[in-house]
């Protein structure tokens, strides 16, 4: 009789699963896909999860409500994501040589496009700023029940403090010193809208309401607070419209200065791409930090009177970016130095002909030729990575001279770059041919 076995070889390899053609087929389902798609699954992917979980919330959230709720959040996620993925794009570098002329305009067009998305956001979330602040004039602010607001750390409700200390917020305001130390009941509760951060409710005074289920629920209509944070609710409208007027003051400003036509000034420089990028996501954060400045101070002015308190609050928001920009001075300042290297910083500036027009201008380090520009229609240049220190630039320009020969003159001046990172206004003016 014949053995039928088959060798140990022959069946591990019927075993073995043909890991090639597995590759080959994901391979070639991955590339079956729309190139769209292939480039940007990430931000599609998210997109996707946040719609989904957007559906999720408003069923979940007026499966059980009352009335109709859009719910805010991912709103709130959708807008995080369009500034991830049009701030986070990588900025296209331009070489100053070993470039044809359509390929440098071919570059700067993308650089104007990035721009001009940036621009879209900038603005839409400027209108977005100017519609919240009129948020909690249309929106309706209803009755929670007591477990309800114990179990936010953040509410907004009627409410006073139970610390005496507190002036405007406090449950005693208005009563002598001697009641002061009496237990408040629910009856005698009064105040304001008020934001809670962290405080314990203790008790509310409570309102009988009749639910979808026909039960009657008790509903606070205020209550009184102990510990944590209290801020009035105009305080915190006030400092977002404050923050919306200077955002929408600022916009404008920075997109005159990266523009072609915009004539560079000690005050208003004109803005490189990179320089453009970081002055619009700094003024969204100064919006988004407007409230927190103003929770900060109003702890720490603790202002006396209504006038005061108004004043304050607009002024925090306005003058966010003000102050914002103190506190990484002094945080630039406080950090220890870093002993990695040495630092550098960038020169810019405006090289300006009073009595003729050279035929091309260059810019460089006198002691590191390297480091060298090439002047635009304007004559803005930047040298980028200068080491910190005193700098001699030099100003190579190229004239034409009555016998029609081109003629190169060099024109010296000096600078100095005090810390790292720091972009030092240069301007040069060359009046002699």
């Amino acid at each position: 009789m014949k053995d039928n076995k088959t060798p140990d070889t022959a069946q591990a390899g019927t075993k073995q699963p043909d890991q090639t053609g597995n590759r080959d087929l994901l391979d070639s389902m991955i590339e079956s896909l729309p190139l769209t798609i292939r480039r940007h699954w990430f931000w599609i992917l998210a997109y996707s999860l946040n719609l989904g979980y957007f559906i999720y919330a408003l069923v979940s959230t007026n499966s059980e409500s009352e009335s109709f709720t859009i719910p805010i959040l991912p709103g709130v996620i959708f807008t995080c994501i369009i500034f991830v993925q049009i701030f986070a794009d990588p900025i296209a570098y331009i070489p100053v040589e070993g470039i044809t002329p359509e390929e440098k305009e071919l570059l700067e067009k993308q650089r104007s496009h990035q721009r001009y998305k940036w621009m879209i956001f900038a603005y839409s979330f400027m209108l977005l700023s100017l519609l919240l602040t009129f948020y909690p004039f249309i929106n309706e602010f209803k009755n929670k029940p007591i477990e309800t607001l114990r179990d936010q750390p953040i509410a907004v409700f009627i409410g006073c403090s139970l610390d005496s200390q507190a002036k405007y917020l406090s449950c005693f305001k208005g009563k002598p010193d001697t009641e002061r130390d009496t237990p408040i009941t629910p009856e005698k509760i009064a105040g304001t809208w008020v934001i809670n951060i962290g405080g314990y409710i203790n008790l509310c005074k409570e309102k009988i309401e009749i639910n979808k289920a026909g039960k009657e629920v008790s509903k606070a209509t205020a209550c009184a607070v102990s510990d944590g944070l209290m801020i009035p609710l105009y305080f915190i409208i006030l400092a977002l419209m404050g923050g919306s007027i200077s955002l929408t003051r600022r916009l404008p400003e920075l997109q005159k200065q990266v523009s072609d036509e915009h004539i560079a000034t000690q005050h208003q420089p004109r803005l490189t791409q990179y320089e453009f990028r970081e002055h619009l996501i700094f003024q969204i954060v100064q919006f988004i930090s407007a409230p927190f400045l103003a929770i900060l101070a109003y702890y720490l002015i603790e202002p006396s009177n209504l006038t005061n308190s108004v004043a304050l609050a607009f002024v925090a928001g306005f003058a966010s970016e003000t102050i914002l920009l103190m506190v990484r001075s002094v945080a630039n300042k406080i950090s220890p130095a870093s002993a990695e290297g040495p630092q550098y910083g960038a020169i810019a500036g405006v090289v300006t002909f009073k009595n003729f027009t050279p035929l091309r201008t260059e810019v460089f380090l006198s002691e590191s030729p390297q480091i060298h520009t090439i002047t635009d229609n304007q004559g803005f240049f930047m040298l980028s990575n200068v080491p910190a220190g005193e700098h001699s630039i030099s100003i190579k320009y190229t004239t034409q001279a009555d016998d029609g020969k081109t003629v190169e003159q060099i024109k010296k001046d000096t600078v100095k770059i005090d810390r790292a990172q720091a972009i030092v206004k240069k301007n040069v003016v060359i009046e002699e041919k």
